[in-house]
């Protein structure tokens, strides 16, 4: 096997162990970071776990972490710039493949830009955080079948 075969099987993983684990968290409950939930609704579902020992915490916690995922976008769009650039550069993908890097990239970026300002779980353009991850998720899938086509 080939190391881009190798590369589009990785990346195809990549994509499926994402999307599922997001649907189990979902699906049990977990308060995800940027999800729009509020302090108090995130205390209240932590607190069958760690947080009843120490529901002060929470406050800080939670809104570290929702500033922490909205900063991760912040990488995912400049990994994304760069793969779409150097895609386009060595001529591995068509021109749609590319605009949807750059949109989701953007999407991203500007999703990531209002980030802390989402501490209390008020995150007005998180649609645009999620269609860009989608775009995202849709940018590597399609990498991945053009790699597995070399």
């Amino acid at each position: 096997m080939s190391l881009t075969s190798l590369a589009a099987l990785g990346g195809l993983g990549f994509v499926l162990l994402a999307i599922v684990l997001n649907l189990v968290y979902v699906r049990a409950g977990v308060p995800l970071p940027g999800s729009g939930m509020s302090l108090r609704a995130a205390t209240d579902s932590f607190a069958a776990a760690g947080a009843a020992h120490d529901r002060g915490s929470m406050a800080g916690l939670w809104a570290l972490s929702n500033v922490l995922f909205g900063f991760n976008q912040v990488f995912l769009a400049i990994a994304l710039l760069g793969f779409t650039v150097a895609g386009v550069g060595a001529g591995l993908i068509d021109p749609w493949h590319a605009w949807l890097g750059y949109l989701s990239a953007a999407l991203l970026f500007v999703s990531s830009s209002a980030s802390p300002y989402n501490t209390d779980g008020n995150n007005r353009i998180g649609l645009a955080g999620l269609i860009g991850w989608l775009g995202w998720a849709a940018w590597i899938v399609a990498y991945s079948i053009t790699l597995l086509r070399l």
